[in-house]
């Protein structure tokens, strides 16, 4: 006898109305936008800190893995005569080294980036473009402030178009196709 041998005398039934959000059934194109958690439903619309952990983890994981291919690529360079097991010790550091040190850049700079997107938009009581560009624009300052006013200032512009291009994308996958040439000609028009 094992252990699932009475799960059949468990009544499965769907759940109530009111809890809409343990229904398994959803299907993705019932959704509308990947901001809101139900479609239709404009008021349930995912907070900062569900976004930030959302682009903190893609962002870390990414770095990892570029960061790892950093290492192995390095590590191949570097390749020496060394037996076998302290070639493959060299290899795993090389790659332990790079990974972690990019992922946790780029999750630093995402964190940043948006806290900073959510003030701008909290301060100025819009959620537009403009949010994005000025927060991005903050964390290219931010990044390389410590290296003086002219290197802040070329991160300054770097990061505006960074958030520029964070946006078009976002845009363009939640809206369509049509979202990019449609900013890009209101920007153009005023």
């Amino acid at each position: 006898m094992s252990d699932y041998d009475n799960l059949g005398s468990i009544p499965l039934k769907p759940p109530p109305q009111h809890y809409q959000h343990l229904a398994l059934n959803i299907q993705p194109e019932q959704l509308e936008g990947s901001q809101f958690v139900f479609a239709g439903d404009e008021k349930k619309k995912r907070t900062l800190s569900e976004i930030m952990f959302f682009g903190i983890g893609t962002s870390y994981c990414s770095g990892l893995a570029l960061g790892g291919i950093w290492g192995a690529l390095e590590h191949s360079r570097t390749f020496d005569g060394s037996s076998k097991v302290l070639r493959r010790n060299q290899f795993l550091n090389s790659i332990t080294k790079r990974g972690t040190f990019v992922g946790n850049s780029l999750a630093v700079l995402v964190l940043i980036y948006t806290a900073s997107t959510a003030f701008i938009g909290m301060g100025r009581e819009k959620e537009d473009l403009w949010n994005d560009v000025l927060g991005g624009g903050f964390t290219g300052g931010f990044y390389k402030c410590t290296r003086g006013v002219k290197s802040a200032g070329v991160f300054t512009g770097l990061g505006m178009m960074a958030g520029l291009g964070v946006n078009l994308v976002n845009g363009t996958l939640e809206q369509g196709s049509s979202y990019t040439s449609d900013t890009i000609r209101d920007l153009w028009e005023g």
